[in-house]
């Protein structure tokens, strides 16, 4: 029976015939066009007339697929097509499974599993063509396989065939980056999809969206055996809505036997491929899914796509070293490549749950995977193609240079690289096992301690989705081992994860050759729990994340790599000393412990203590701001953790002084031992900076603090209290190394006092900023002029004082004083003070300090 038409038919003549030997061509098909189906047969069945052909290729394909659900329903698919049992001339290999056999031609599988196939053998010996498929999702591993299979190329293949295709991918910028690539287009879906909007009402849950959606837009027009595509961003949310279903009584009989199931990633093989089967029934069936049914999946009886619009998508943070899920509004891109499931088998609808407005704010495409996730993956694949920054290789996006270095980093502390910066026998055995670098550290050290099993066991619970719901069970990583161990029959997800277990297992033992792992947290002199055991392979996966609860503060840790960590107030753990840190969630503030084992304070202390690891003895000073003095003590550390303390006789001189301008900047200046003479120097310094500028020193109290170290460092050698601090010379310290000649400058520039027209030397001050002469106003009779300083430059503010020392007045006009306001001033302290003189011409008088009677007995000695 002939198949019948798609859009991409009429394309695949021109691909044919663009697909040369060493040809680049890209394919952009919207869904439904039928690109996996088709694309991939026609080139294989082009192949196969060249393969008979003297020195022709000998007629292979690889076709990349994202995920393992898609490569094994796309593998399925073609070789229906071809009328043949699965494994003959279409196969697949994922994770778990494998299908092909000699006979197989085209073979699909996960990018994933590409990489490792690409490592092991640069030059893709026997194959002809490489198909990456859905290359607009942008996966890491996907980025990653097209830079290196086309540096590949270019040095061993150039004959290498490369087809990329994509559903919604702007294709002009990476046409732009292959040069000579051949650009391919298909227009329009099979059938036509209808879209309409359904906005959430004020304070509606996204799982009551979902039931009025289907309420309103799916029960009553629906057919026999039909399905409803659901789009929610995870699995949290799958659940919700499923619960939210089963809770509601849709009232018609017809209604009833509604059959709901959740698909995502983390399902075994066999219950995706239930899900995007057919209705098991005529009420129908609605599929709760992640993104994973944006990719080349169809779904059986689907006509109506309702999407949530949003994503859940994992990102990196550098600056806490931590990954985080994210939800995020799904871009314009992903919301067409959602709404095509709907028209894959006839014409169909997609209802969007926002507005048409907010379809407009959203970003066009989303950012490549690389460049938001953990770089340390990428890192160490680098590091075994032997470029270890990626500079040489053609990226359609490069990855960002500073997170790249700090993972070099990261993996140098897992003991992977060499001195040359290419991976060591060790790196090699990590990459070699295809997970995240520091699950296959924890493996390796799991073989070298005998304690395999345990770590496959670790491993697969930290890499696949939580079996056990984390508010009910808490953080406990013990418990999910248990668990993993229970004789569960009729538990699938169980089952799955066992089988992982024996096969990372199978690829350890299958591995060869010896691993120098890191040091092992593991109790000396007797035999070991599991507890034990498993805090050790945790800690040398995560040794960063090992963590020291915070005293007087229940559930809030302090991370040896520097950060805060917190664990929910019922947690089981919530009570434990110490932790060895398996998973933490990126968000806020504190990261938040998701997942983690106990540990004992002594297997920590045999981690620091161990030759080569992380761990550090100092000795140390530190301000006591009770005793007011340094400490000196020793210490035993973790990174940040102080694992132990105790009084040391003696620490290094800089150390101390340290610690001691540390205590000073929690005392103040004004433990300082200030008399009236430094302080004043202090405030005509800082006058004379003010006005003068360098070299001048700054003496203005807030650059003191601020500069403490370096006009007050030199003095302090030998000091370590407060009550040491008396003896410092304030004087010295504060002239620092300015020249000397501007000492006597100081003193001619910014007087320490003044003489006044009585003959007696007055001290200005200079707390204001400027100087003020405080004197009584006797004393200043004769004098005509205001004083001045700087070289005639700033005038001095006079106080001028009554015989009792009150103000009477402030002047900087001696002169217009005398003239405008002495009258009055006369006039209202002559009655108050008529023992001293008040003359009515002052600028004629003698200046004196004393009362009438006592010039009169003076002229009378005279």
């Amino acid at each position: 029976m002939p198949t019948p038409p798609l859009p991409i038919d009429g394309l695949l003549a021109p691909l044919l015939e663009a697909c040369r030997p060493g040809a680049t061509v890209l394919l952009q098909a919207p869904p439904g066009a039928g690109k996996t189906t088709r694309v991939p047969l026609a080139l294989l069945a082009g192949l196969n007339l060249e393969s008979g052909k003297p020195g022709a290729a000998s007629g292979r394909i690889w076709m990349l697929e994202p995920r393992r659900l898609a490569a094994k329903a796309a593998a399925q698919r073609l070789a229906a097509e071809l009328g043949e049992p699965l494994g003959q001339q279409v196969g697949y290999s994922v994770r778990l499974e494998s299908c092909i056999s000699a006979a197989t031609r085209l073979e699909v599988l996960t990018d994933g599993l590409f990489l490792r196939r690409l490592q092991a053998n640069p030059g893709l010996d026997r194959v002809d063509c490489l198909i990456f498929d859905e290359f607009h999702e942008r996966g890491a591993d996907t980025d990653l396989s097209l830079a290196l299979v086309r540096q590949a190329r270019e040095l061993l293949r150039p004959e290498l065939q490369l087809v990329l295709m994509s559903a919604t991918l702007n294709l002009a910028p990476l046409a732009e980056q292959l040069p000579g690539a051949t650009v391919l287009t298909s227009k329009g879906r099979c059938y036509p999809v209808a879209i309409s909007h359904q906005p959430p009402r004020p304070g509606e849950r996204l799982a009551q969206q979902v039931v009025r959606a289907l309420e309103q837009h799916w029960l009553e027009p629906r057919g026999d055996g039909e399905s409803v595509l659901v789009f929610l961003p995870g699995q949290r949310e799958i659940q919700d809505c499923s619960r939210a279903i089963a809770a509601t009584d849709w009232g018609k009989p017809s209604h009833q036997g509604v059959e709901c199931v959740p698909l995502h990633g983390n399902l075994p093989l066999e219950a995706q491929g239930r899900a995007i089967g057919p209705a098991s029934s005529a009420a129908g069936k609605v599929v709760l899914a992640t993104s994973i049914a944006e990719s080349s999946l169809t779904l059986a009886g689907v006509t109506l796509v309702l999407d949530s619009g949003l994503s859940r998508r994992n990102r990196f943070d550098p600056g806490s070293g931590l990954d985080g899920l994210v939800t995020v509004p799904a871009s314009q891109a992903s919301a067409d490549q959602r709404a095509g499931r709907a028209g894959r088998l006839g014409p169909g609808r997609c209802l969007r749950l926002w507005s048409p407005a907010e379809q407009q704010r959203r970003p066009a495409f989303d950012p490549p995977e690389l460049l938001e996730v953990d770089p340390l993956p990428l890192a160490l694949q680098l590091a075994q193609w032997g470029d270890p920054l990626g500079r040489d290789l053609h990226w359609i996006d490069p990855p960002a240079p500073a997170p790249l270095k700090e993972a070099r980093l990261q993996l140098d502390q897992l003991g992977a690289l060499a001195a040359t910066g290419r991976l060591n026998s060790h790196g090699q055995r990590l990459a070699r096992l295809g997970v995240h670098p520091r699950l296959a550290q924890l493996l390796l050290l799991g073989e070298q301690l005998g304690q395999l099993e345990l770590a496959c066991g670790l491993a697969v619970l930290l890499s696949e989705r939580d079996p056990l719901n984390r508010q009910e069970a808490g953080s406990d990583l013990l418990r999910r081992l248990d668990w993993l161990g229970e004789n569960r029959p009729g538990d699938s997800s169980q089952r799955r994860l066992r089988q992982l277990q024996s096969q990372l297992q199978r690829q350890v033992r299958q591995l060869g050759g010896v691993s120098s792992s890191p040091p092992a947290a593991m109790p000396v002199g007797r035999s070991v729990t599991l507890s034990e055991a498993a805090a050790s392979l945790v800690a040398a996966a995560y040794p960063e994340r090992l963590a020291l609860a915070r005293a007087g503060k229940p559930g809030r840790y302090l991370l040896s790599g520097g950060r805060g960590a917190v664990l929910h107030a019922d947690d089981p753990l919530v009570a434990c000393t110490a932790l060895a840190v398996a998973q933490l969630d990126g968000q806020g503030q504190d990261a938040r412990i998701q997942l983690a084992i106990p540990i004992d304070i002594g297997q920590l202390r045999q981690l620091a203590e161990h030759p080569g690891g992380q761990g550090n003895i100092a000795v140390e000073a530190r301000w006591d701001g009770e005793g007011q003095r340094v400490r000196c003590e020793r210490s035993l550390r973790l990174g940040a953790l102080v694992l132990e303390r105790r009084s040391w006789s003696e620490a290094e001189p800089a150390l101390i002084r340290i610690a001691l301008l540390e205590g000073l900047r929690q005392l103040g200046l004004e433990a300082l031992p200030w008399d009236p003479v430094s302080r004043q120097l202090q405030q005509r310094l800082s006058l004379a900076h003010q006005l003068l500028g360098d070299p001048w020193p700054d003496c203005s109290p807030q650059q003191l603090l601020d500069q403490l170290g370096e006009w007050l460092g030199p003095h302090l050698n030998g000091l370590r209290s407060r009550e040491d601090l008396q003896v410092i010379p304030l004087g010295e310290a504060l002239w620092g190394d300015a020249p000397w000649s501007l000492r006597p400058q100081l003193d001619q520039l910014l007087p320490v006092a003044l003489t006044v027209p009585s003959g007696r030397q007055v001290k200005l001050d200079y707390s204001s900023g400027q100087p003020v002469l405080a004197v009584k106003l006797q004393e200043l009779f004769g004098a005509r002029t205001n004083p001045m300083v700087l070289s005639g430059q700033l005038a001095v503010t006079v106080h001028l004082l009554t015989p009792a020392g009150r103000p009477a007045a402030i002047t900087q006009d001696l002169a217009g004083f005398w003239e405008r306001s002495y009258p009055e001033v006369r006039k209202e302290l002559r009655g108050r003070y008529p023992r001293h003189p008040w003359p009515e011409d002052p600028c004629q008088a003698q200046a004196t300090a004393l009362t009438k009677a006592g010039l009169q007995q003076g002229s009378h000695r005279a």
